[in-house]
């Protein structure tokens, strides 16, 4: 897994991204009290509330895309016990919860994004597996922090807070199930690299006193740690595996626990 870009983007070269990504087009109705449609049909700059959903939805399509992946074709997968291939199970489904839960703050848009480039090995060799998990999460995590500053309403700030306490849980188990792969799949691992691009041990897995922020500044920063996922030219660049794309396929998600929904 390539460590992220130290240079991180300017607004005006996110503006640049994200419009080239759609994110300027989404729809303007937005969760309640977070500024709708002006009646303007004519193309205009995101708001701040837009670019943070936008690209969550991206994230949240990208992390759905994953764990279908790992399920589907990683063969580590079918070397874990029930217990822990339920684990992977039950984020897919959560990840497709959020997913629709911000395209339903987006006017019902659909991710601009859907075809999504991984690391080489990805699904065949369980440490690349791992660490690009608990790298993505740790993404995720500290975007989410940045939407619970920069959210301009107090529903919109607890939504972000709600669905990053979900993804530091997928860290965590994540980083247990690193103990648990099969020495047939090169386990069991006793650290695990992820967006601090180091190796740090998995014991104990919940090691964070407070969600860490790897200096993700603004919602910018987290499109730019995700680039290599979502864009074919930066995918390259950072040694993914551009000639076996992945491509996003929607689902009505089934929830482990339906009081874990968005009205629990």
């Amino acid at each position: 897994m390539s460590k992220m870009d130290e240079k991180f983007l300017s607004r005006r070269e996110f503006l640049t991204i994200s419009s080239a990504l759609g994110i300027a087009t989404l729809g303007s109705t937005l969760l309640s009290g977070c500024g709708g449609s002006d009646g303007n049909t004519t193309t205009r700059q995101p708001s701040r509330d837009e670019e943070i959903l936008g690209a969550a939805q991206i994230a949240e399509a990208l992390a759905t895309t994953m764990y279908t992946a790992i399920i589907e074709q990683a063969p580590f997968f079918q070397r874990l016990d029930a217990f822990d291939q339920n684990y992977f199970r039950a984020a897919r489904e959560v990840e497709m919860a959020h997913y629709q839960l911000l395209m339903s703050a987006l006017n019902n848009r659909p991710t601009p994004v859907t075809t999504f480039y991984f690391p080489q090995g990805m699904f065949t060799d369980a440490r690349v597996t791992l660490d690009t998990l608990v790298t993505l999460e740790e993404a995720f995590i500290a975007a989410y922090v940045v939407g619970v500053r920069d959210l301009s309403t107090p529903e919109l700030k607890v939504t972000a807070a709600r669905i990053l306490a979900v993804e530091s849980d997928h860290r965590t188990v994540a980083r247990v199930v690193a103990t648990e792969i099969d020495p047939a799949d090169g386990g069991p691992f006793t650290t695990v690299r992820g967006l601090s691009g180091q190796q740090e041990p998995v014991d104990p897995p919940n090691d964070n006193a407070f969600a860490r922020t790897y200096q993700l500044r603004s919602i910018a920063d987290a499109v730019n740690a995700l680039r290599p996922f979502i864009n074919r030219e930066a995918a390259q660049q950072a040694g993914h595996d551009v000639n076996r794309p992945f491509e996003f396929r929607p689902f009505t998600p089934r929830l482990p626990n339906p009081r874990g929904g968005v009205n629990g």
